[in-house]
């Protein structure tokens, strides 16, 4: 007999799915379905919503029409980006993703020349197209870009486009000052080598922007997320906030994990990062004790993961590589997400008539 044969004369638990992208192999909505398999296979009523910290599949996580407009790539080649334009109680907000325009997957496996070379500017292309559809305010992922430019390409472009004229918030996964841009230089194709290039380049962009804009983007925080591209915006006037707070205030999340018993969300690598303000961490901390949470995860760190679940005893983390091997785990992750929750939800509801 299964946990939900046994909860056939119970009220149907509520579960809210909330994954997060797993970086290269599965976005957010898909991921999210395939837990909602498992959970309606068990009789659960299931409340998905896809997340995201700011970075890549931050646009899937709002309600909107989509529309495409000419910008820049990351070596500035011609080419179209997403905005979406999600309606809410304060007007039409323009959702901007720094990843879907400028992001890694535009400048692969780049020398080191090129990552010095990336620019922001297709970034101010969106905010300026924006602007130009009329909407109440913006909100910019700002995450997976594969630029370190300080954001001066974006902040040129706004700039001579007449400047930011609707509130602006940068939404953002790390809490890095300016400076701190340099830290993310080599994972986007810098060599260690040419890190002094980076230094020297966000110093003078800093003074630029004290300037230009009388802001000092080393005193900020946020301001070094993308590249910088947060501190270019911030200098023009923009709000800088928490990734998963952008998106959690924009969809109720909060009020909707309230009404929970069951929690499943996740991300394609745990590791010390997630304690930093990614989503799984910034999930739990907003549930109440008792509620049940289940990260499942491509892979995890061992120490992340006990720190983890020091903090949030009612959690449970799975990891697909050590559950079902690398090779499976990678391609086919999604088969993998949805026998995992299938299996854990089983065991849940089993605990639940315990």
């Amino acid at each position: 007999m299964t946990g939900s044969d046994l909860l056939v004369s119970q009220p149907r638990s509520q579960v809210v799915i909330a994954m997060d992208k797993f970086r290269g192999t599965a976005n957010a909505p898909a991921l999210c379905d395939a837990v909602a398999i498992a959970a309606q296979r068990h009789g659960l009523n299931v409340d998905a919503q896809p997340m995201s910290d700011g970075g890549e599949g931050f646009s899937d996580a709002f309600d909107g029409d989509e529309i495409m407009v000419e910008a820049c790539g990351p070596l500035e080649e011609p080419t179209t980006a997403r905005i979406k334009l999600s309606r809410s109680a304060h007007g039409v907000v323009g959702i901007i993703e720094v990843a879907d325009v400028i992001g890694r997957d535009r400048l692969l496996n780049p020398a080191s020349y090129q990552a010095l070379a990336a620019s922001s500017r297709g970034v101010g292309y969106l905010v300026v197209a924006c602007q130009e559809e009329g909407v109440d305010s913006i909100i910019v992922g700002c995450g997976g870009s594969s630029t370190s430019d300080g954001g001066l390409g974006c902040y040129w472009y706004v700039r001579d486009h007449g400047g930011l004229k609707v509130p602006v918030m940068v939404a953002t996964d790390i809490t890095a000052r300016f400076s701190g841009a340099i830290r993310y230089a080599v994972q986007k194709g810098v060599s260690p080598d040419d890190l002094h290039i980076i230094t020297r380049r966000l110093e003078a962009i800093r003074r630029t922007y004290c300037t230009e804009q009388g802001v000092d983007v080393e005193r900020i925080e946020r301001t070094g997320a993308a590249g910088g591209i947060a501190g270019g915006l911030i200098a023009l006037g923009a709000a800088p906030i928490s990734g998963f707070d952008a998106v959690a205030s924009a969809v109720r999340l909060k009020e909707r994990i309230q009404r929970a018993d069951l929690i499943i969300t996740g991300e394609g690598s745990f590791d010390t990062g997630s304690l930093e303000g990614k989503v799984t961490v910034s999930l739990a901390e907003h549930l109440t004790r008792g509620t049940r949470l289940v990260l499942i995860c491509g892979t995890v760190n061992t120490g992340a993961a006990t720190k983890f679940q020091s903090r949030f005893p009612d959690s449970l983390i799975i990891s697909l590589t050590e559950r079902y091997g690398l090779e499976r785990s990678l391609n086919d992750t999604l088969s993998c997400v949805e026998h995992a929750a299938d299996v854990e939800i089983g065991r849940w509801l089993l605990e639940q008539c315990a």
